[in-house]
């Protein structure tokens, strides 16, 4: 089987969400997410939608199949807000929508997507894309207290989604 798209991530957990002050003098860019997770099959489906500070909404269907501890592959297409609304009608019903705000922060040559979540309420990942499964990562400082995560299954967002997903204390 031929791969597509792949998708080589670290997820760390912090100890609280950055500042808004950290955030605003790192230039980040905010964005509000709603993922819904769909029926399987296939499995690994899921649509988001995307509001921008200027208030633009996209939407997406991403499909995910796991390949390897970092290692995922991923194909996104844009979709409108109608064919959103269809799938919201295929929703998986053991999961919730994640809700959640993504904090985007340029570092060095990698990027920092901070998500800070509605629910579970306190949780707050940082994942870093990377162009290969030996890149190194160093997280700045002004993050604070980092765990990595990047294998630990139950940080995986579809997991999270779970109806009786109980994320461990930090």
């Amino acid at each position: 089987m031929t791969e597509g798209p792949l998708e080589i991530e670290r997820k760390y957990r912090l100890a609280h969400p950055p500042s808004p002050d950290d955030l605003s003098v790192r230039g980040a860019r905010s964005f509000r997410l709603e993922q819904v997770y769909l029926a399987e099959p296939p499995p690994g489906r899921r649509i988001r939608r995307i509001e921008a500070p200027d208030g633009a909404v996209s939407h997406r269907l991403t499909t995910k199949r796991h390949l390897r501890d970092l290692v995922r592959e991923e194909v996104e297409i844009e979709i409108d807000a109608a064919e959103y609304q269809r799938l919201v009608a295929e929703a998986d019903p053991g999961r919730h929508p994640i809700r959640k705000t993504r904090h985007v922060v340029a570092h060095g040559a990698q990027q920092l997507e901070i998500d800070v979540f509605e629910e579970p309420a306190g949780l707050v990942l940082v994942e870093v894309e990377l162009a290969s499964e030996t890149e190194s990562v160093e997280l700045p400082e002004w993050l604070g207290k980092a765990r990595d995560v990047s294998t630990d299954p139950r940080y995986a967002n579809a997991n999270l989604a779970l109806r009786a997903a109980i994320v461990p204390r930090y």
